[in-house]
């Protein structure tokens, strides 16, 4: 996630929190305890896998692109096969079929 839309989710959360009237304290304490895990986790896991993670894209970074390149267009070419799937079933006017007329009830 980027920076701009992390910031703009923690924008959302405190619009939110001053909206349902959540206890400033409150809110602050569990945010700082939220992130504070967050950047350990992160910091850890750098600590601890950050140079075997180097070392594998050293070696491995052109088949790994490629598979992220290809599992980009296979699942946008399947989310416009399923966008174009339901749009045609919302509307069967589209596809020459009757319209559906309902009686009138006088």
């Amino acid at each position: 996630m980027s920076r701009t839309n992390s910031r703009w989710i923690a924008a959302t959360a405190l619009l939110a929190a001053g909206a349902m009237q959540y206890p400033t304290r409150k809110f602050l304490t569990a945010l700082t305890v939220g992130r504070g895990a967050r950047y350990i986790i992160l910091a850890y896991l750098g600590y601890a896998y950050g140079r075997n993670i180097l070392k594998f894209f050293d070696q491995y970074y052109w088949p790994v692109l490629i598979a992220l390149i290809a599992f980009s267009v296979l699942g946008g070419l399947y989310g416009l096969y399923e966008y174009k799937r339901r749009h045609k079933s919302d509307n069967p006017s589209a596809a020459g079929a009757k319209p559906r007329v309902r009686p009138r009830i006088a």
